[in-house]
């Protein structure tokens, strides 16, 4: 269901911004189009910060979208008071606007919690996962090293790609450790390559198919991927984010499933468990 939203929502946006546009470029008054253009542009103009700007964690509530979101209803709602109900479907494509944002930010955000992942303190299950070269490489790789695994949602996900660039820059001190760093997605063995070529890192760009390790870890997402993607070559089901940090026992020593997908640790949080090189 989630897939489905955050895809219409997202098309809802984008028409209600061009139809107040239109609006704009009609006889006066304004003030309604303009309302219902602000209450959909701050969630759409949110959705391309994501997609540009590249953060890779955010607040769990944008509160300044809102407000700007909220400003937009009621200037429409003005526009009915003084115009007439004839400015009524301004104020509603308004209201839809701010009613998806707050879905998104209350539910759409958040992920189910997972009831049988492994926590601080338990070995690392025995996972098999496929390199870039199509080779099977087990987590016993691990051992004696330690490391990061990073499980993300896949190439499509703004968030996801921000966390890898930016786990990517502390590599140094990742290495000072002697320990590896895993990068893992259920995405195909084509999408795994184009983004493993985008970081010139002594890294390991991961495939788990069909998400063995993720679902053997609890930390499968099914249908996380936005409807309309498979277009693109991408699985349904992904990972929920999540950061593991293993010593060279195959000890977990941190774990942070992410609760909320917009909610990633800083690095800082969790480098520090690795064991000392």
């Amino acid at each position: 269901m989630k897939r489905w939203f955050i895809s219409l929502y997202l098309t809802v946006l984008a028409a209600l911004v061009v139809t107040g546009l239109i609006g704009l470029a009609g006889p006066p008054p304004w003030l309604a189009p303009f309302g219902m253009m602000l209450a959909a542009g701050a969630p759409l103009a949110f959705f391309v910060w994501l997609l540009l700007g590249k953060p890779p964690r955010t607040d769990a509530h944008p509160v300044l979208v809102s407000v700007v979101s909220g400003l937009g209803v009621v200037l429409s709602m003005i526009a009915v008071w003084r115009f007439g109900d004839t400015w009524q479907p301004w104020l509603m494509g308004g209201l839809a606007a701010l009613a998806g944002w707050m879905v998104y930010v209350r539910w759409y955000s958040r992920q189910r919690e997972p009831d049988d992942a492994p926590v601080p303190g338990d070995t690392l299950p025995e996972l098999e996962l496929i390199d870039g070269d199509g080779s099977v490489i087990n987590t016993d790789a691990l051992r004696d090293h330690g490391g990061i695994l990073l499980f993300y949602r896949g190439n499509w996900c703004p968030l996801c790609t921000a966390q890898i660039h930016e786990l990517a820059n502390a590599w140094r001190s990742i290495r000072q450790h002697n320990a590896r760093l895993w990068f893992i997605s259920s995405q195909s063995q084509k999408h795994t390559r184009q983004i493993a070529q985008k970081f010139d890192i002594p890294a390991s760009f991961l495939r788990d198919p069909d998400n063995r390790a993720a679902k053997r870890l609890g930390i499968e997402a099914p249908g996380a991927t936005p409807a309309g993607m498979e277009a693109l070559g991408y699985p349904t089901d992904a990972a929920l984010p999540t950061v593991i940090v293993v010593d060279g026992e195959l000890k977990i020593r941190f774990i942070e499933v992410a609760s909320n997908y917009r909610l990633r640790p800083d690095p800082g949080h969790y480098l520090k468990y690795l064991s000392p090189g």
